[in-house]
């Protein structure tokens, strides 16, 4: 069996065994909730990308579930944009399947409130729903069934009913979410009601025109909570039932504990390590095609799930909005030629930024490895512009100079990197360095894949100054500088020796036995630091000065990151400021609260993670040199931020120069470069 080969689900017939696995963009019309030319666009892409079958995110039953940037099917005003899905993905030649479902407690607006089995919120301070009477669960089922007959009429070739993940349905079978003591709740037969009246309902109402399967939580590793034993049950009564075509088998449940942490699973994790849950379920349900999921970064490992008779396809979430065209590296539809600009290869790095903690804001998706994620017509509308050719000088070889230099000469233009680090890379070298952040080395080495495929000139042990550059007569000067520690927020504790990030991280002998992280940034730099201090036996106190620790982290890493800093010994001080009254002493002054001290002695070290500074300075010296063309500022150069936005203004600076058009450039939301010819930012 490969990836390649064609298979029939129900009625459907699906060109490999690749599937783009259904996740939340948060491309819908704001207040309507509709399908809109974001949708189109992006989901064009990764069907011409080669995806058997795409599955969409979660299509709304009822105005209870509402997301402000999701969409539904719930009434007909829905239609015309489904069908229009429909037909994008169809006129590239895959299938397109709707994930239906009621998302329960943890979703709803102001207006409408929220469902669930009972009132209890999903997380410590999240609102509390509406405890579901006799006739609510009825305008529910109905609910599945109207929607089941939309997607159907809009041309869809299947759908899933969500039964996992703590949505509506997994609320009600889960003892952990529900207490009811009526026939929805209670016994094992009881809590699965619910799902069988849905599934029903949705079996009916496609009447065979379809393919109907069902979506699980194989375990919600929660305590008392469903396991992959009662799924076997859970399964057998559904078959039991009626048929279903397929069963997609994922884990966890949307509750406020680290089994949300596994759902999106991010680069801590290893690859693949919940894939012996559809193996599981493949092995008893041999007749029945299993979809698996989660964190399979790469299409060897969705060969080997194949080949170990785990699962009949395979789906990546992620790893399709980093590389679109992931499925045609299958060998099936790679014949097909690609334009140079999509033959990069971009691998997911499980950075859940982007993707995951975009959705925890409620703004659309995007991708710190692809910056064209939620913007694919404006991306493509600018690089069909033909460009100028521009003699090109990029300064740093970070991620932002990177991709400007690669960006840049794929465009046409004659380009020269200039590095003074002995080794490209930038601040990515330093990031690979913390603990569970290896993978951004996969970045690193796509990166320079791509940048040996070029001619651009690349010089590193190069310290750049105005003279220099302006000697290669540049027309544009890309400054991908970077930044730097702010020496007017450095503390000087006296006794107790204070160092970067870096330090420690180069030469962690440097933290000693006992160590204080004084975080006032609340990013992955000081939980990495942490982290990789800890596993190396240092003894961590961890100092907040905000109410909470790792405040820039998405819940879904912040769950799973708490048990690894309990089970590292590691001490948690929030809202604290620090300082050194004797050798070898810190004490945590409270800023709320009580008024003394938590005193830390034997402390060998303190490492002070803080907002960095840009280093824009080269602006200034080439200005003052009268350097006559244009210059722009990229990446932390500009002002310090993350790898995401250095990546997408590379980029974006490489595909808009040399062309005159503004518009291209708010198209792709680039800013104006500076003109220095008249100290004006155009």
């Amino acid at each position: 069996m490969s990836l390649s080969d064609p298979i029939q689900l129900g009625p459907a017939t699906i060109r490999n065994r690749v599937f783009v696995a259904p996740h939340t963009t948060n491309f819908g019309q704001p207040g309507d909730n509709l399908v809109t030319q974001r949708h189109l666009d992006y989901h064009r892409e990764r069907a011409r990308g080669g995806a058997g079958l795409i599955i969409t995110e979660g299509i709304r039953v009822h105005p209870t579930s509402l997301r402000r940037l999701g969409i539904h099917a719930y009434d007909d005003e829905s239609l015309p944009g489904l069908t229009a899905l429909a037909e994008t993905v169809h006129a590239e030649g895959a299938a397109l399947f709707a994930q239906i479902l009621h998302t329960g407690r943890h979703s709803g607006d102001d207006h409408y409130g929220s469902y669930g089995p009972g009132p209890t919120p999903w997380s410590t301070g999240a609102h509390v729903p509406h405890e579901m009477n006799r006739h609510d669960i009825r305008v529910i089922v109905d609910g599945f069934a109207g929607a089941a007959q939309r997607v159907v009429a809009a041309g869809f070739d299947g759908m899933e009913v969500h039964l996992g993940h703590g949505h509506l349905l997994h609320q009600f079978l889960s003892p952990v979410t529900n207490a009811r003591t009526d026939e929805y709740g209670g016994s094992f037969e009881n809590r699965l009601r619910l799902s069988l009246e849905c599934v029903r309902a949705v079996r009916d109402a496609v009447a065979g025109r379809a393919a109907v399967g069902v979506r699980l939580s194989a375990d919600e590793f929660l305590s008392g909570g469903i396991g992959i034993e009662e799924t076997v049950q859970i399964v057998r009564a559904l078959l039991a039932d009626g048929p279903l075509d397929f069963l997609h088998v994922s884990h966890a449940a949307y509750i406020g504990a680290p089994s949300l942490a596994t759902q999106m699973a991010d680069m801590s994790w290893g690859t693949a390590p919940f894939r012996h849950l559809p193996a599981r379920i493949a092995q008893e349900f041999p007749e029945i095609p299993v979809l698996a999921i989660c964190r399979i970064d790469d299409l060897d490992t969705g060969q080997d799930i194949l080949d170990a008779g785990e699962a009949a396809m395979v789906g990546f979430a992620r790893a399709h909005i980093a590389d679109p065209n992931l499925s045609t590296r299958t060998g099936g539809p790679a014949a097909r030629t690609l334009p140079l600009t999509q033959r990069r290869v971009r691998r997911c790095l499980a950075c859940n930024q982007g993707c995951n903690a975009n959705l925890e804001a409620i703004v659309p998706i995007t991708c710190t490895v692809n910056p064209a994620v939620g913007r694919e017509g404006a991306w493509q509308q600018a690089e069909a512009v033909a460009a100028r050719p521009q003699r090109m000088l990029v300064v740093g070889a970070g991620p932002a100079g990177l991709e400007a230099a690669i960006s840049g000469a794929i465009r046409g233009h004659t380009v020269r990197l200039l590095e003074a680090r002995s080794q490209i890379g930038g601040g990515i070298r330093d990031i690979v360095r913390t603990n569970g952040r290896e993978r951004f080395g996969l970045l690193l080495e796509d990166l320079s894949a791509e940048l040996a495929e070029t001619d651009v000139e690349v010089h590193t042990d190069t310290v750049a100054d105005a003279r220099e550059i302006m000697s290669w007569a540049p027309d544009v000067v890309v400054l991908a500088t970077g930044s730097r520690p702010d020496a007017a927020t450095a503390i000087d504790l006296g006794s107790v020796p204070t160092y970067e990030s870096v330090d420690v991280l180069a030469d962690p002998a440097l933290a000693g036995s006992r160590c204080v992280i004084l975080d006032e940034t609340g990013t992955w730099e000081a939980s990495g630091v942490v982290g990789h201090l800890a596993e190396a036996g240092v003894q961590v106190h961890l100092v907040s000065p905000t109410p909470a620790y790792a405040g820039h982290i998405t819940v879904y890493s912040r769950l799973a990151l708490a048990e690894r800093l309990t089970a590292g010994g590691v001490e948690v001080h929030t809202l604290g400021r620090v300082s050194s009254p004797a050798a070898g002493v810190i004490d945590v002054l409270p800023t709320v609260g009580a008024s003394a001290p938590v005193r830390i002695e034997g402390v060998d070290a303190v490492v002070h993670v803080r907002p960095r500074r840009a280093d824009d300075s080269l602006l200034d010296a080439l200005d003052a040199a009268g350097f006559t063309g244009e210059v722009h500022l990229v990446g932390d150069a500009f002002a310090p931020r993350t790898v995401q936005e250095a990546v997408y203004e590379g980029r974006a600076v490489g595909t808009v120069a040399g062309t005159s058009d503004a518009t291209i450039a708010r198209g792709i939301r680039m800013r104006a470069p500076y003109r220095l010819d008249d100290a004006e930012v155009s």
